[in-house]
């Protein structure tokens, strides 16, 4: 081995002095230095990557930095080796220069560290024992080079730090609800109405009335929170349904309710509610147990109204006169989200819930233009950015229709209906564009709208559609079937888009040439690698990225595949991920990696376009690398490199 602490050694004075030193090799996810570690020397990272992070079991691990090949593991130490192995005026050469942190009296160990280091990935490193270090302390080389990179990590770290400072400065508590704790919200434990599985319908009722609250009773068992009863409930399944109030009250509740931790924060139990469309959340300490309930009631009266919860309600009422007054309304929800850094998924989530809404909105003001309601069974599916739930900014639509025909063609009867439903849907698919577009959606430049004949059809006409597609494969029916099958079901009969479903699972099954053939089409545009092409692109011979041509597109097309390959038809990206892993086609840590990975791209991507729409500016994808600190670099290195392994996952099967 050639290094630096070597230099100026004979042969054998080199090979004793490593002869100290051990390599080791780590696992991926595995600990290099705990906390607690008395450390005694350094790691050289020969292979593969480790992060430092600081550990914690209550809320999200907080990465501080990114150690690659040939950098050293362990220099927030260097203090400790300096003062135990060269204290003040026992300099073992006077003209080597004093250090302000050594002392007379050094303790034998530093404090323990609040920091952790683990393996990304495989990872070699060589220990070097501080006993090493300290006989080549004398070579001005060894020392410049040790000192160099112990400035060039506090540089970074510093950088970092104030990165953070100026972006928490810039979050106000009192100015949102938003960035509340639950716990500061939420009715307390004493206050909450509990009761057993067995108590009587009538004994939770008359417990309810006497404490005068309209919330809800958590049904625990054995301090465990096993159901939830609610005024509604009461109403519902006793009342109405003349059911006896003797019966033990565990026969109305709803079992395994969703709950919600003490710390989440204030949109984290908002859009809980406002997806699950439910009004009562039980909150769980980190025991799992009761620690109280917050109400939709609770969040509204926190302070003023959300632009998320405003904006909920008024998509339910809108008319096609304010159709185009909504677009802006759901643009100040999401620069509030952005604004008060909420994770990118979740923000993502609560948009395109928002976004489903005046979807859905818009299909309902059609079928109220038409003469009639619809005459057959139907399924409206939004397909691109839609459909993979990542819109952010209203883009162009993307959509298509199915609906129930009529397998009989010799039977008139059926014919005259299929007609009636041909006519119908046509019709109905032109006045769902033009609303969309009222609302600020785009016409599709290449016509995929429910609008144009081939995005529409019964459900016979899709199968024969499918299996042209599959059977043909070209280049230009490999396009369409790309976006096809990204499709989401946003409104229709939940019936007829099982059976879709289980028609698109069934042509699959005779599509190995086809799956082929997509694979093939990745294998030209290949994500771009961690060696020295991408340490290039963060280099001089390459100042941008383009996420969605280089990183986005190749992702969403290698999870589609690698997805329709093990029977999975349908879901969004990362409810791909998860059944993946269900079927154990992804391991449990590289599922959550994967997911952590194209959260940190789709920040880039959504606050990159959105600067850019706030700034009247062209929307594109590019990224401009030469603005991203170093850590920032290393998050997107490492992330572009997770996901290229599952672009080269999905080949190797190829």
């Amino acid at each position: 081995m050639k290094h630096i602490l070597t230099k100026n050694l004979t042969q054998t004075e080199a090979s004793n002095l490593l002869n100290q030193c051990h390599t080791h090799h780590y696992n991926q996810g595995e600990i290099i230095l705990h906390a607690t570690d008395n450390r005694e020397g350094l790691f050289l990272v020969l292979s593969g990557m480790a992060e430092v992070y600081i550990p914690s079991e209550k809320s999200h691990e907080e990465v501080l930095e990114i150690i690659k090949p040939n950098e050293l593991i362990g220099l927030s130490n260097i203090h400790h080796f300096l003062a135990t192995h060269f204290p003040q005026n026992q300099q073992i050469d006077p003209k080597t220069p004093l250090y302000p942190d050594q002392v007379s009296n050094p303790k034998s160990q530093p404090n323990p560290s609040l920091i952790q280091v683990r393996a990304i990935d495989d990872l070699e490193a060589l220990y070097i024992p501080y006993t090493v270090l300290k006989e080549r302390w004398s070579e001005p080389d060894v020392r410049d080079y040790i000192l160099d990179q112990v400035s060039s990590r506090l540089h970074d770290v510093y950088h970092s730090l104030a990165e953070q400072i100026n972006m928490n400065s810039t979050i106000d508590p009192t100015s949102d609800p938003t960035i509340l704790r639950v716990q500061d919200i939420m009715l307390p434990k004493t206050a909450t109405i509990k009761a057993n599985p067995t108590d009587t319908i009538q004994s939770v009722a008359e417990n309810l009335s006497q404490n005068n609250t309209k919330t809800a009773a958590v049904i625990l068992n054995n301090n465990q929170i096993q159901g939830i009863v609610t005024i509604s409930d009461f109403v519902n399944r006793v009342i109405t349904r003349g059911r006896n109030t003797q019966d033990q009250v565990q026969t109305i509740m709803t079992e395994q309710p969703i709950t919600v931790p003490r710390t989440a924060y204030y949109y984290e139990a908002l859009t809980t509610m406002l997806l699950n469309g439910i009004k009562h959340l039980p909150v769980i300490n980190e025991n799992n147990q009761l620690a109280g309930i917050v109400t939709m009631t609770d969040l509204l009266q926190a302070k003023q109204p959300t632009a998320i919860l405003q904006n909920t309600e008024t998509l339910k009422n809108t008319t096609k006169e304010q159709l185009p007054q909504v677009k802006q309304e759901l643009y100040a929800t999401l620069n509030t989200m952005l604004q008060q850094q909420v994770p990118i998924l979740h923000t993502l989530e609560v948009m395109n819930t928002l976004y489903d809404e005046l979807i859905q909105r818009c299909i309902k003001l059609s079928i109220k233009e038409m003469p009639t309601e619809p005459p057959a069974k139907f399924c409206f599916y939004l397909m691109g950015s839609g459909a993979r739930k990542e819109q952010f900014l209203l883009t162009d639509q993307d959509h298509f229709l199915v609906y129930e025909g009529n397998r009989d063609t010799n039977d008139q009867h059926d014919e005259h209906i299929d007609h009636i439903a041909t006519r119908y849907f046509a019709d109905l698919a032109v006045k769902i564009v033009a609303n969309l577009e009222l609302a600020g959606y785009k016409r599709c430049k290449g016509d995929m709208m429910a609008s144009n004949p081939i995005w529409r059809g019964t459900i016979q006409k899709w199968e024969s559609r499918i299996h042209e597609w599959t059977l043909h494969a070209t280049n230009d029916r490999l396009l369409l079937a790309q976006n096809f099958f990204s499709c989401r079901h946003i409104a229709g009969d939940d019936t007829l888009h099982r059976q879709f479903q289980q028609l698109i699972l069934d042509s699959l099954d005779r599509a190995k040439i086809f799956l082929y053939r997509l694979s093939q089409l990745e294998r030209e545009n290949p994500i771009p690698t961690l060696e020295q092409p991408l340490r290039s692109i963060f280099r001089r011979n390459k100042k941008q990225l383009d996420l969605k041509k280089e990183v986005l597109f190749p992702y969403h097309h290698s999870l589609q595949i690698l997805a329709l390959m093990h029977g999975i038809t349908y879901g969004t990206p990362i409810g791909k991920i998860h059944q993946l892993y269900e079927k154990k086609i992804l391991s449990e840590n590289f599922q959550k990696d994967l997911k952590a990975s194209i959260s940190t791209i789709l920040n880039y991507y959504v606050r990159n376009r959105y600067n850019q729409h706030q700034n009247g500016e062209e929307l594109t994808s590019t990224l401009t690398l030469t603005t991203l600190s170093t850590r920032e670099k290393e998050e997107l290195m490492l992330s572009i490199r997770l996901i290229k392994e599952l672009q080269n996952h999905m080949l190797s099967y190829y």
